[in-house]
C-alpha cells in the first residue's frame, strides 16, 4: 500500500525531530555581557567660590568614528591596532557617556548658570562641540594605559562665531591590568580632562568678555 503525501510529511517531521532538537542543544550560547558606566567623578574639594558666570553652555556630544563611536570598551593591543574587550560594554555609547560625564563633573564646579546637552534643543550662548579622537586603554611593555583625546571648539551660538579651539590630551595609568581597575583608570582621566578643558572655557570665556 503506497503512502499519502500527508502520512510520508508526519513521519517524515517525526524522523528530523530528534536532529533539530541535538542540533539546537549544541548551539553555542550567547556571551554573557558586562555593563560597565564611567565611574562617577569625585566630589570637587575646594568648590568655586567665584558667582555664576550668567551663561548658559550646551555641551555637545563628540564626533567619533568606528569602535569609538559605539558601546565596546575599546583597547589598543599593539601600536595602530584597535580591538574590544571581550564580555564587556559601556553602558551607553561612548559620544553619549562621555557628554554626559562633562556635564556632571561642571555642574558640580557651579559656574555656568545652566549647562544643556545637545539633546536639550534649548537656547544657549555658548556650544562646546569636537572630535574625541581616542578613548581607549593602549598598552606599552604589557601594561595598560588609558588614553582621551579630545579635539575641542566653543563657539558663540547665536553668532556662530569660533571662539577658541584646542586639543586635550590625558592618559591614566590603571592600579592593575584587569577591566574593572582599566574601568576605574577611564574615570580618572575622564575627570582630570573635565577640569582641563573648564579651565580653558572659564579662560576663554574671560577674555572674551574683555574684548
Amino acid at each position: 500500500m503506497s503512502m499519502t503525501p500527508l502520512r510520508h510529511s508526519r513521519l517524515l517531521g517525526y524522523l528530523l525531530l530528534p536532529m533539530m532538537l541535538a542540533a539546537c542543544s549544541v548551539l553555542p550560547q550567547p556571551e554573557p555581557v558586562t555593563l560597565y558606566h564611567l565611574p562617577s567623578p569625585p566630589s570637587v574639594v575646594n568648590v568655586d567660590t567665584d558667582p555664576s558666570l550668567g551663561i548658559t553652555l550646551q555641551v555637545n556630544r563628540p564626533e567619533a568614528n568606528g569602535l569609538l563611536a559605539g558601546e565596546r570598551i575599546t583597547v589598543s593591543p599593539k601600536p595602530n591596532q584597535l580591538s574590544v574587550y571581550q564580555g564587556a560594554r559601556w553602558a551607553t555609547a561612548v559620544p553619549v557617556l562621555f557628554r554626559d560625564q562633562l556635564i556632571t563633573r561642571w555642574q558640580q564646579h557651579g559656574r555656568f548658570e545652566h549647562i544643556i546637552s545637545d539633546h536639550d534643543a534649548l537656547p544657549a550662548d555658548i556650544e562646546l562641540k569636537g572630535a574625541l579622537r581616542a578613548f581607549y586603554s593602549e598598552y606599552q611593555q604589557g601594561m595598560p594605559t588609558v588614553a582621551i583625546h579630545f579635539d575641542a571648539q566653543l563657539i558663540a551660538q547665536q553668532s556662530h562665531t569660533l571662539l577658541a579651539s584646542r586639543q586635550f590630551i590625558v592618559h591614566q595609568k590603571p592600579l592593575a591590568v584587569a577591566l574593572p581597575a582599566v574601568v576605574s583608570a577611564f574615570g580618572e582621566a575622564h575627570t582630570q580632562l573635565a577640569d582641563d578643558m573648564l579651565k580653558w572655557l572659564l579662560v576663554v570665556i574671560a577674555d572674551n568678555e574683555r574684548e
